[in-house]
């Protein structure tokens, strides 16, 4: 009887180095395209924001809204869309330089505000 139960072991260890092994092997992985995994999802936001800011901003699109309800400079709506899509890829660029990737991966993150920011200001002004 202690035979079995010492082949019962073997077999449960052997199938937990196995799933060990895989883990291993999904971690190398991970670690290794860590920065193409950080950058995916800033890059499908920026996309989609750029998207509904096309559709939805004005054509000449206010910057820097003032107390009166009138805006300190108008811009095209082409600019206001590819340039935070600009410094987003830039932050990306810059990520991907860089050793330490979360810090620059955050700018880049917060760098999605500013999309959503001109919109909302040329969408409700006041």
């Amino acid at each position: 009887m202690a035979k079995k139960e010492n082949g019962a072991m073997k077999t449960v260890k052997s199938v937990f180095s196995s799933i060990g092994n895989v883990f291993k092997v999904g971690a190398s992985w991970v670690s290794r395209l860590h920065k193409l995994i950080y950058a995916v999802p800033v890059v499908v936001g920026a996309v989609l924001l750029a998207q509904e800011s096309m559709d939805r901003l004005p054509d000449p699109v206010g910057i820097g809204l003032l107390a009166d309800g009138t805006y300190s400079q108008l811009i095209s709506k082409e600019l206001a869309v590819m340039g935070p899509l600009a410094l987003t890829a830039v932050c990306l660029l810059l990520m991907f330089c860089s050793k330490r990737t979360l810090y620059p991966w955050l700018i880049s993150l917060f760098s999605l505000v500013l999309p959503l920011m001109i919109l909302l200001t040329n969408i409700f002004p006041t």
